[in-house]
């Protein structure tokens, strides 16, 4: 007969409970606290029509990797119902067993299809590629020129990566991600011996332009990505500001403003707002918020202003500074024009210990995808990174931000780890390349990859490739498409660039 007992049960630590992840992420590594080396263990991960249950001994790191046709079936089934994880131990001093207290996890008919490129800054120094659905880290520049590469950004198609190399020097550089990266330098797109330095970039819509954060000022600089030369823009001469985000429908660019360091380790700064008003001009900067007026605690700094796909809010990180390894922070979420701002609490590790938000470019699943750094606790002590906070590195969280909040609401939701990570190294600067979703015919491991929404087994080959929707099931408006049958005819749709759109005019 079984017991109930919180001092012996296995005490599940990861995930965490109420946590919100979509359907493609890569099987988490169920981690408990309790037990020994020995132990028989049972894992169980129920919905209303499914059961998967694993049967182990454990090795004494209390863990289970959970296998991965057991995990898609549970997130593919019932997907509007919470998944209940929960580890049973047989206690070997009494023979009992104790059932574990269950957390529950939903998994959101999204796909986050595309790669997760962050910076390594204790073991490689190198930036690294976490690729959609994997859990394997990539070194696809080993070989960087001056040996470091950083404080990189990606441009919205993914092709392209602008970063700084070396330690101190900070010489700017594009380089295309579509080409091998493995040689000793690898060639980038315009030779560094332009001179040309900066630490913080951010790409226009279009690819076009890149503004910067100069080393020496921190002037705000407008470069041709390129040729790798300077643009002179209109109503940008002498604007000092660092961590630039140009907005995904390109009218606007966030800063940090006001502030008394140009680069990471600024203790006051605003977020203002830059208007681009035409090709290479600009209007006048508007402070949207003073992070020193005192109406957030913890600090006078805000830094890493981020907007959402739709451009209609921005992600910010308010406290002591921005430096994600020493500083105090919390993550809000602000309308474009700096008002409703809300503490995203249901992401938060609690502790002050959040930074660096950045959005996914994707809406899924009714959800944005914001990406941040914590240095909150990840799973147990042999698996994870549990040293004591202020030594414990930081390391990429995913939040699931709901779209269509009401005004006041935190929107955000129980964040999950991104798989892959070494957990014990510290990662930062995490940026979402997309990746468009799969047309009929390619392979897929669930059907949110896919343009036609369903992932189902060849009948000659068996594998499981991405397959039209039943006719009964058609798409709605924004959803995604292989062809236009795909889409509700009753609602007048057709699909354009695989999304279900209303007819262009």
């Amino acid at each position: 007969t079984a017991v109930t007992d919180p001092n012996r049960e296995a005490g599940l630590v990861y995930p965490l409970d109420q946590a919100v992840m979509p359907q493609n992420v890569y099987p988490a590594d169920l981690q408990w606290t309790r037990g020994a080396g020995g132990d028989l263990v049972r894992v169980t991960m129920s919905k209303t029509d499914v059961t998967a249950t694993a049967y182990l001994v454990d090795d004494g790191n209390h863990h289970w990797l959970a296998d991965a046709n057991q995990w898609r079936a549970v997130a593919q089934t019932d997907p509007d119902e919470a998944a209940s994880m929960r580890v049973d131990r047989i206690d070997p001093g009494t023979g009992e067993l104790v059932n574990g207290a269950p957390v529950h996890v939903t998994f959101a008919r999204a796909a986050l299809s595309g790669s997760v490129y962050y910076w390594e800054i204790t073991d490689t120094g190198r930036v690294q590629r976490i690729d959609d659905g994997t859990a394997a880290r990539v070194n696809f520049m080993p070989n960087p020129e001056q040996g470091c590469i950083g404080c990189h950004s990606i441009s919205p198609s993914g092709r392209y990566i602008a970063a700084r190399w070396g330690g101190g020097d900070n010489v700017g550089n594009v380089l295309d991600l579509t080409t091998d990266l493995t040689g000793s330098p690898p060639a980038g797109v315009f030779p560094t011996s332009n001179g040309l330095n900066w630490w913080f970039s951010t790409w226009s819509p279009d690819e076009t332009r890149l503004l910067v954060a100069a080393q020496n000022g921190p002037e705000l600089r407008l470069y041709d990505p390129r040729a790798g030369t300077r643009v002179t823009a209109s109503g940008l001469a002498g604007l000092v500001g660092t961590y630039p985000a140009w907005s995904p429908d390109g009218h606007s660019i966030a800063y940090l403003a006001n502030t008394n360091s140009w680069g990471d380790t600024p203790s006051v700064g605003d977020v203002a707002i830059l208007p681009v008003t035409g090709p290479d001009a600009f209007g006048s900067p508007t402070v949207i918020h003073h992070g020193s007026d005192g109406s957030l605690p913890n600090g006078s700094c805000d830094s890493y202003p981020s907007w959402s796909p739709d451009s209609h809010v921005i992600a910010f990180a308010h406290g002591s500074g921005a430096r994600s390894e020493s500083a105090s922070a919390d993550l809000y979420l602000m309308n474009a024009d700096g008002s409703d701002v809300r503490a995203l609490t249901r992401a938060a590790s609690g502790a002050s210990i959040d930074y660096q938000p950045r959005f996914s470019p994707f809406t899924q699943g009714g959800y944005f995808w914001l990406s941040f750094l914590s240095r909150r606790i990840y799973g147990n002590a042999a698996i994870g990174n549990t040293a004591s906070a202020p030594n414990r590195r930081q390391q990429i969280w995913v939040t699931a931000i709901r779209m269509g909040a009401a005004p006041g609401e935190d929107p955000s939701s129980v964040p999950y780890w991104l798989p892959g990570q070494n957990p014990r190294a510290a990662d930062i600067a995490a940026y979402w390349a997309p990746r468009a979703c799969r047309p009929d015919g390619d392979s897929c491991t669930v059907g949110t990859e896919c343009c036609g929404g369903e992932c189902t087994q060849d009948p000659n080959t068996h594998a499981l490739v991405c397959s039209p929707p039943p006719p009964e099931r058609c798409h709605r408006y924004t959803e995604t498409c292989s062809t236009d049958a795909d889409c509700c005819a009753s609602d007048n749709l057709v699909c354009i660039d695989h999304v279900c759109n209303h007819p262009l005019m």
